[in-house]
This record gives C-alpha cells, structure tokens and sequence, in this order.
C-alpha cells in the first residue's frame, strides 16, 4: 500500500471518530481546569501530569479521584478501541478509490470500463500517467478498486461523482459508453466544469458526432465500429457468395449492411436481440432474431454450403467459447468459407487462428487510432 494510501484511509478513520475524540479532549480539558482550580499551588507540568493520569495529587479529594476513576474509561474505549478496532480492520476499498481519485490532478479521466477503456487504463499504468476512472457496476472495477486504483463507483451523470473525479482539474476525459444519451450529458457537464480539457467521445451516429464536436462542447467524437470497417472493408472487397454474420452490436449491423450492398451477394444477420439497425434494410439483408452457437442453429435459415464468408461479433467475454467452438465447426465441416472472429484478448489469437480463421479487435484497433487523434500531452500519446 502507498504512503499517500495509507494516510487517505487514516484520514477516513479519524473523520469517523472525530465526535469522540472531541468529547474525550473536552473531559481532559475540562480535567486539567478542575486541577488548576483545586491544585493551585502546583505548576503547569504537574497539572499536566494529573489530567492524564500519571500522577495524583496527595491527598486525593473527591475531584481527583472521580477523575481518576473514569479517565482510564475513556481513554482505552476511544484512543485503544479506535487503534485496535479500526486500523486493524480492512478499510472500506470503495471509499479509498473514490478519496484517491479526488487526489488527482492534470490527470486522465476515463468514464466507462469497456474493452477500450482497459486499454487505456492499461498504457496510462505502464507508462506513470496519472489517471482516475467512473464506472457505474461496481462488478467490472472491482479488481482495481482491491488493487487500490483511483475510482469512483457511480453514475458519471451525477456531478458528485465528477466532482470525486476531479474534473475540474482533468487534462483530458475519454467516454466510453455506449449510452448516446448518457454520453452527451456527461459532455455537457464535464464541459462547464472543466472549459479547457481535451474530450473524446465514441459515439456512432453522424448527427451525434456532429453535435458534439460543435460549440461549446468543442469534444472529439470517434466510432470504433467505423474504424473497424476500415480492415473489414478490403476482406469483403471482391467477394462473391452468401455471407453470415453474428452478433448485436452497431458494428455487426455495419458489417451486414456492408455486405448486403455489394453485388450478387446476400447476407444473413443473427441478431438475438435485435430491435431495429441503423441502417435501411433491402431485400438482401435477413435478419434472423435468434442465439446461433451450432451450426444447426444456422442451417434453420441458410443452406451453408452457399456461404462464403462467416463473421463472428459477440463482444462479451463470456460467449468466446462459443465463438471457438462455431469456428472449429466451420473448420472441420465447410473448411471453404473464411471465418472472422472478434476477439479483445491477443492471447487468444493463437487459439482461434489455429482453425484457419483470421481475427480482429475493435479495442486494439481503436486504441491505436485513437491515439493518433490525441494532442501531445495526452496520458495515451505514443512514446518515442
């Protein structure tokens, strides 16, 4: 635990105990009056001595032994109880973060812990940049809270949590959220707090990035799935046959739309929670609202020897096993079709290349485009 740590969490315990500590300086006090006023002829280092209960006057009156009585009391339950019971006891993490992250200054503010945030935390650690984090569920930043990071648990919206944040005095704030609506009120507050700081928003719709970028917000707004569309788009570039692809998110229906526009091709989206793509949907983009992890599930609407191309997209950690397992099937059963897969982990690339199909990671990608985009001085500009 750092020096500054270990000082914000005594701070934190004596702000709790503050009122009893009040009480017992007011009994002591009050002590060394009562000997002054009944000890007269003692000077002030014997007076002192008396109040806390080194020595005792001879003969002891009815003050002094009163005294004598309830000042040990006093002093164990406070002074003992409170070094005993309370700087051996685990302190409240959570409380720790958020003091720590007030604590920073021309720092780095990343509001959102997705797969572009980790990145960023990651290279701003490596590299002794200051930084601090808000993040909303407690589950997804528990290991740095343990590990005693700067973070604020909380909704980003609120300015109490800005303020833990300590906005005003940021150098720059990434927001990674995936929440439009959220995102522009963080832009707004952050922006009156804070007129000078560098703000990068990622933000998908055109009209969005165009409000953003405008006075006052004056912020740099980036999509991660256009940047990704980027290295998908020379892998479609010429292709021809039925394409599939998996997944939910604004990258996996650019991806479907993409394709669907190209001639003689025809796409089919799996899309479990499908409620409406950003895009307009022609007659040779399908849309199919259900969970494909077999290739059963996928023979229900596409015969799969017409494919060609097979793009996985689930983001979440969770369904890699999925994306392994649909990959190896491709491999074994249609080794023809060329298969995509989104990962966020590089270590994984070995695994998922070993069944011929190529990979692609939006937070990687986007993490070094990003940082062509930020000024000089930014905690994620490239080192030399």
């Amino acid at each position: 635990m750092s020096i500054l740590n270990f000082f914000i969490e005594v701070h934190l315990k004596l702000k709790q105990y503050k009122l009893a500590f009040i009480f017992l300086f007011i009994f002591w006090f009050g002590g060394f009056m009562g000997f002054f006023i009944t000890e007269p002829n003692e000077d002030i280092g014997i007076l002192l001595l008396y109040s806390l209960g080194v020595r005792r006057p001879e003969p002891t009156g009815d003050f002094a032994s009163f005294y004598a009585l309830l000042w040990p009391i006093l002093l164990e339950v406070i002074v003992f109880g409170f070094i005993m019971g309370e700087f051996l006891e685990k302190y409240n993490p959570i409380i720790t973060s958020r003091i720590l992250s007030k604590h920073k200054r021309n720092h780095t503010v990343i509001i959102g812990y997705q797969h572009l945030s980790e990145r960023i935390v990651e290279y701003c650690y490596e590299n002794k940049e200051q930084f601090c984090i808000i993040e909303d569920h407690e589950e997804l930043v528990e290991d740095l809270i343990n590990a005693s990071y700067p973070v604020v648990v909380g909704d980003p919206t609120e300015t109490t949590n800005l303020e833990f944040a300590n906005i005003k005095r940021a150098k720059e704030v990434f927001i990674n959220i995936g929440d439009v609506r959220v995102a522009i009120i963080c832009t707004e507050k952050i922006r009156k707090m804070n007129p000078y700081c560098r703000i990068y928003v990622r933000a998908f719709e055109d009209h969005v990035q165009e409000y953003l970028e405008q006075p006052p917000l004056n912020a740099f707004s980036f999509s991660t799935s256009k940047w990704a569309m980027e290295g998908i788009q020379d892998w479609t570039k010429g292709k021809t046959g039925k394409a599939i692809v998996i997944g939910r998110d604004s990258l996996t229906h650019r991806i479907a739309y993409h394709i669907s526009l190209q001639p003689e091709r025809e796409v089919f989206l799996f899309d479990d929670i499908h409620d409406g793509i950003e895009f307009f949907v022609n007659e040779k983009l399908h849309i199919i609202t259900e969970f494909a992890c077999f290739l059963s599930d996928l023979r229900a609407h596409v015969n799969l020897e017409e494919i060609s191309q097979v793009f996985i997209c689930w983001k979440k950690d969770s369904e890699f096993d999925e994306s392994l397992y649909l990959t190896s099937k491709f491999n074994l059963r249609y080794p023809q079709v060329e298969v995509f897969v989104r990962i966020f982990d590089e270590e994984l690339v070995d695994l998922v290349e070993k069944y011929n199909a190529k990979t692609f990671s939006t937070s990687q990608n986007a993490f070094e485009k990003l940082q062509k985009k930020v000024t000089p001085d930014s905690g994620i500009a490239p080192r030399k």
